[in-house]
Formats: structure tokens, C-alpha cells, sequence
């Protein structure tokens, strides 16, 4: 096994993943079983440890360092703004990732990350074995995103503060892309989801190798505009719509058809005089039909 002397460098962070991260380094989680030993000077150090976010100021002096550091130069990012920027990442002053600017071996995800995570994530680079501690009751930390029940209504997208969540859409296809590098376990996309596809799991985010593969997805099919034929819509979205009007007013039931169809019109067609007509008339019998 590699022995480790570790240099940390705060770059720019809250200090809520450096006191984390003094906490792994604890003999209680079994890092200076690991042959990891913390250094106080750079010139002294084989790996280095970043945490926070990059500044303008701070990029200059994260390349020194990396530079003064002894042979292998193992860099272990922690934390969410390290990783991504976190909810930072769109500032003026704030830089692209640690990894944009020195080689980064491994990450540590989390808003902060915990002792126990970070310490199974340097144990990964040493490839020595640890046993991670299991999570607390009532914790909430990683998105689990049920495939069958989310809808890509984009919702929790708009709500992440901290950009974690993409749509892609291609052909008749969208991809729902939660992206665990960037997440922070705020809850938004929680809080916010109509059909109550996803839920904070009691599970901590892992330290991985490969940014991009740290996350999960969902494939939702598209439907085609009755219009244009476009696909924007996704087709889980028309019976949710239908089912959620029927439920406050249960006579449009014989009109879900109608409601469906005039649901699946995309954006551009919306403004079309002859929808404009079609929906007029749909609202007339909707209208009609609440009245008796």
C-alpha cells in the first residue's frame, strides 16, 4: 500500500467540507490505519486534498501547489463546489472545477460530504479495504428517482439551485439527468415533483473515479404535436394533465380525449389561430357541461 502525505487546501469553501474533512482524518474511521499521514507544507506532501470552490484568486495558487507536491501527486476533490462549483458555479469570481486546473484522481460528492465518505474515498485510491459506516436513521441524502413514476415535466430542474438536474431531449426522447456531482440534498426536486417521482434516499453520495457516471436517469417518451407532428410533450405528462382536471371536476371525465389532445400541442403551435379556435371550443363544453 501507497503511503499518503496529505496537504489540504481550501480554495475557496464554506468550511462546513474542511471540518468534514478533519473529521475523516480521525483515527475513528480508520484513516491512519491507511498509511495517511497530514502535512502541513505542500513540499512535504504526495497528495492533496481541495476542497471549495475555485476563485479567480485562488487559481494561480492551486496550480503552484499541485506543482510543489512530491511524485505520485495524487488530488482528491471534496465536496460539491469543488467537484462542480455547486451553486457558485454561474458567479462572477467563481472559476471552472478543480479538475480544469490539476489532474484530480478521485471525487468526493456531497454538500458537505461526510467523515465516512470521504474517508471509503481515499481508501479507494490506496485500493485498501473499508468498511463504510451505514447511514443514520431519517438521513436524506441521494436522489432516488423512480423511472416509472416521473412524468419529465421539468419541474425539478427549474427548482435545483444547484443545476444538478438536466432535460435532454432528442427525437422523441427526453432524458431525465440527475447529475450526484453537482448535488447538494437540498430537497428542492423533492418538494416540488407533482408526481412524487423522487425522494431524498437514505443513502450517502459515493466517491467515484468519473464525474459524468455519477448520477442516475430516467427515458421518457415524447408525444407528437397533433399539430406539427413536433415532439414536446412528454406522453406520461397527457393522462397526469387529464386525470388532475377530472379530479377537481369530475363531468369532464367524458372529455379526456379532448383535454389529452389539446394538452400534447406544443409551444409553437399554442399561438396558431386555427388551436386558438380548437381550444375556445373546448373550453365552451367544458364550461357548458360544469354548468349543468
Amino acid at each position: 500500500m501507497v503511503e499518503i502525505n496529505a496537504y489540504r487546501l481550501n480554495v475557496g469553501s464554506c468550511n462546513g467540507c474542511d471540518i468534514e474533512v478533519v473529521s475523516a482524518l480521525a483515527s475513528r474511521y480508520g484513516i491512519g490505519n491507511m498509511n495517511v499521514k497530514v502535512v502541513d507544507e505542500p513540499e512535504k506532501a504526495n497528495a492533496m486534498i481541495v476542497v471549495g470552490l475555485v476563485t479567480v484568486k485562488m487559481m494561480d495558487h492551486l496550480k503552484e501547489v499541485y506543482k510543489k507536491l512530491k511524485e505520485p501527486r495524487v488530488v482528491i476533490s471534496i465536496g460539491a463546489c469543488g467537484l462542480t462549483s455547486g451553486i457558485f458555479q454561474k458567479s462572477y469570481s467563481v472559476m471552472d472545477p478543480s479538475d480544469k486546473f490539476v489532474p484530480v484522481v478521485a471525487y468526493v460528492p456531497g454538500c458537505p460530504p461526510s467523515p465516512q465518505v470521504i474517508a471509503k474515498g481515499i481508501a479507494a485510491v490506496l485500493k485498501a479495504d473499508f468498511k463504510e459506516w451505514p447511514a443514520p436513521e431519517g438521513f436524506r441524502g441521494l436522489p432516488d428517482l423512480d423511472e416509472k413514476k416521473c412524468t419529465g415535466c421539468n419541474a425539478c430542474e427549474k427548482a435545483c439551485p444547484a443545476f444538478a438536474i438536466e432535460l435532454i431531449d432528442s427525437g422523441n426522447k427526453r432524458t431525465v439527468k440527475y447529475m450526484h456531482d453537482k448535488c447538494i440534498s437540498c430537497a428542492s426536486c423533492e418538494e416540488v415533483c407533482p408526481y412524487d417521482a423522487v425522494h431524498l434516499a437514505k443513502k450517502r453520495h459515493p466517491a467515484g473515479f468519473q464525474r459524468p457516471a455519477m448520477g442516475v436517469s430516467a427515458v421518457e417518451e415524447l408525444s407528437s404535436c397533433p399539430i406539427c407532428g413536433n415532439f414536446e410533450i412528454p406522453a406520461k405528462q397527457l393522462p397526469a394533465i387529464a386525470d388532475r382536471i377530472i379530479e377537481k371536476v369530475p363531468e369532464y371525465k367524458s372529455y379526456r380525449a379532448d383535454i389529452e389532445k389539446a394538452a400534447a400541442v406544443c409551444s409553437k403551435c399554442r399561438g396558431k389561430i386555427i388551436q386558438m379556435g380548437g381550444a375556445k371550443a373546448l373550453l365552451f363544453k367544458l364550461g357548458q357541461t360544469a354548468i349543468q
